[in-house]
């Protein structure tokens, strides 16, 4: 039975190696990950950030005493009455479960858990990222009620845009 808490630094191990697998497959591919890439230690220490600098918090999923999972969540600037608005996003970031422990409910644990902090900091709604190309991600986030609100298009800049 898992169990979802938020992060506490005792956790920074391994939410390290459960995040360095994240990273491995949402930017390697099926390149083997460097331990000392500082792309990888970037993404590391903004997760960590989040928590850290009181403007977010990072929940884990907990099983036998090991982490199965996490997820990222980015309180909202403003409540909806300082927005002077109906809305106030909260923005959801990095939800990720190991391999051995998906299909088996942790991911919507993870999720419904966020969703409740993200009321409690004022939020009244939840803004996410997926890849256009995730439809497992997709398929997850819209059975649990989310829905397609905004297109974020991208283009490559500098050296990448060279490679072509």
């Amino acid at each position: 039975m898992e169990t979802v808490r938020l992060y506490e630094p005792r956790d920074e191990q391994q939410l390290r190696e459960i995040a360095c697998q994240n990273y491995a497959e949402q930017f390697q591919g099926d390149k083997p990950v460097e331990p000392d890439d500082p792309e990888l230690e970037a993404y590391l220490a903004h997760i960590i950030q989040k928590q850290a600098s009181g403007k977010g918090i990072i929940l884990v999923a907990e099983q036998e005493n090991r982490l199965i999972g996490f997820v990222c969540l980015l309180a909202p600037e403003n409540t909806a009455t300082e927005n002077d608005s109906e809305s106030a996003y909260a923005f959801m970031s990095d939800l990720f479960v190991v391999p051995a422990c998906r299909r088996q409910g942790t991911g919507s644990l993870l999720t419904r858990k966020l969703e409740e902090q993200a009321g409690v900091m004022g939020a009244t709604s939840i803004a996410l990222r997926v890849m256009a190309d995730n439809q497992g991600s997709r398929h997850f986030y819209t059975k649990a009620q989310y829905q397609e609100k905004f297109v974020v298009m991208s283009k490559p800049l500098g050296s990448a845009l060279r490679k072509s």
